[in-house]
């Protein structure tokens, strides 16, 4: 059974959870040689719209946390009509909305996770990728610890072909004479379909591999359908 990403589906008329489709991380990885450590995939979701017991409509933003080592996700339209059907029930509260959410996510998924605000992109300058240039990884020496936001990112979804597009930040200590090649790096993914999961685990593997010293790549991907998918995978 196939979920709904890519197909044309009729938004739901009514409160419809079962319209949440899972995926398997296992499928996802297999064969795909990464360095897995810790992590989890936020999910902004930006349009929660739900109605009280007199029917007065409200709109709040939050975000679920999912573990990084958990045996499913969600798939990502199938959330979004998910989260579109909470209009055509009623709710005492926002917590109810929030305990409705969290229910049923952790249910498809076999899973905990968590609920909080919206997670915030961080304001840092930029470094530019470079689309279509060479690259040969040989980390300097660098005792800098520090954040480095790469912008620019861009890649194709695997099933749309459709352009994704993201921030990444790598927190580590890189030398600033690495930068370019790592900007060089991050281009090779211009026009590779990947999942914005699988991208950034590509990149947390293919850098800690080559030897730099990297706690945690987080890639911010703009919001698409009023979510935005923002994997983090480090090392502690």
């Amino acid at each position: 059974m196939a979920g709904p990403l890519g197909k044309k589906v009729a938004v739901p008329d009514s409160f419809s959870p079962e319209i949440l489709f899972p995926i398997s991380r296992d499928n996802q990885r297999r064969d795909k040689d990464l360095i897995f450590e810790k992590g989890m995939d936020i999910w902004n979701l930006h349009e929660i719209f739900w109605l009280n017991q007199e029917s007065v409509s409200n709109h709040n933003e939050l975000s679920i946390q999912i573990p990084a080592d958990s045996k499913f996700t969600v798939e990502s339209k199938s959330l979004k009509l998910f989260v579109n059907s909470l209009i055509h029930t009623r709710f005492e509260s926002l917590k109810e909305v929030t305990d409705t959410i969290k229910s049923h996510v952790e249910n498809l998924i076999e899973t905990s996770i968590k609920i909080s605000g919206i997670h915030p992109k961080k304001e840092l300058s930029s470094k530019k990728i470079i689309i279509n240039s060479d690259f040969s990884h040989a980390p300097k020496v660098s005792e800098n610890h520090a954040i480095t936001r790469f912008s620019g990112f861009r890649s194709l979804c695997p099933v749309t072909s459709q352009p994704d597009i993201a921030d990444i930040y790598i927190d580590g200590s890189i030398n600033p004479e690495d930068i370019i090649n790592i900007s060089n790096y991050l281009g090779t993914f211009f026009d590779k379909e990947c999942f914005h999961e699988l991208c950034v685990e590509y990149i947390f593997s293919d850098l800690i591999r080559a030897g730099y010293k990297i706690n945690s790549v987080e890639g911010y991907f703009e919001r698409r359908g009023g979510i935005a998918i923002i994997p983090v995978r480090t090392t502690a």
